[in-house]
């Protein structure tokens, strides 16, 4: 798991560094972004985190359908949080860049990244608490190659590409961390497909 955590970490210093290149604006409205995702993000986070334990527990008692039920709720739990929050980000999102910096610049261009980053609160809702509920069953090989793969496979490359679009602004380069979170889905899709997970019945 540190390992997983080092490369991510790596994996958005990339971003950064290319992000940097479109100007010292689009480099303060990365940062601006990053630390209200970095909160917006938690509650999945959390959830994601105790349904790990929570898993274990049920796993131990082997009560295999209360534990699809925990992932349900949290999954529930945590996507109610962030239609909130996407809606608020896709109608004015200016409400919550303004509270990190008074710069109108850095505002207005935060709000556009925001507008289609804020889209992976979505997702992230689902990868999170499912991250957890594999990892209580100690499928944490898994949940460390989909995520790596996501973010070296994925995001880099995806924004790296979209940095590369004429007049690129930040409304595109946002639209790589949906995508990369897509591609972690599905391949838990195809995991859960493939090794007939979802269907562990008590033993």
């Amino acid at each position: 798991m540190e390992l997983q955590s080092v490369l991510v970490n790596i994996s958005f210093l990339i971003i950064t560094i290319i992000v940097n290149q479109m100007g010292l604006i689009a480099s303060a409205s990365l940062d601006v972004v990053g630390k209200l995702m970095e909160f917006l993000m938690l509650p999945a986070i959390a959830l994601g985190s105790a349904l790990a334990s929570l898993i274990v527990l049920n796993v131990g008692a082997k009560q295999y359908k209360r534990d699809k039920q925990t992932l349900k709720y949290a999954i529930m739990i945590s996507l109610a949080f962030a239609i909130v929050v996407t809606t608020i980000c896709e109608i004015n999102g200016t409400i919550l860049t303004r509270i990190f910096t008074n710069n109108q610049d850095v505002i207005k261009n935060g709000f556009l990244y925001l507008k289609t980053y804020s889209i992976d609160c979505l997702l992230t809702s689902f990868l999170f608490c499912i991250n957890g509920y594999l990892n209580g069953y100690e499928r944490t090989v898994f949940t460390m190659v989909h995520s790596l793969v996501a973010a070296f496979v994925g995001r880099i490359p995806l924004t790296l590409l979209f940095s590369k679009i004429p007049n690129v602004t930040l409304f595109h380069m946002g639209i790589a961390a949906p995508l990369s979170t897509m591609i972690s889905l599905v391949m838990i899709f195809i995991y859960f497909k493939e090794t007939k997970f979802d269907n562990i019945k008590e033993r």
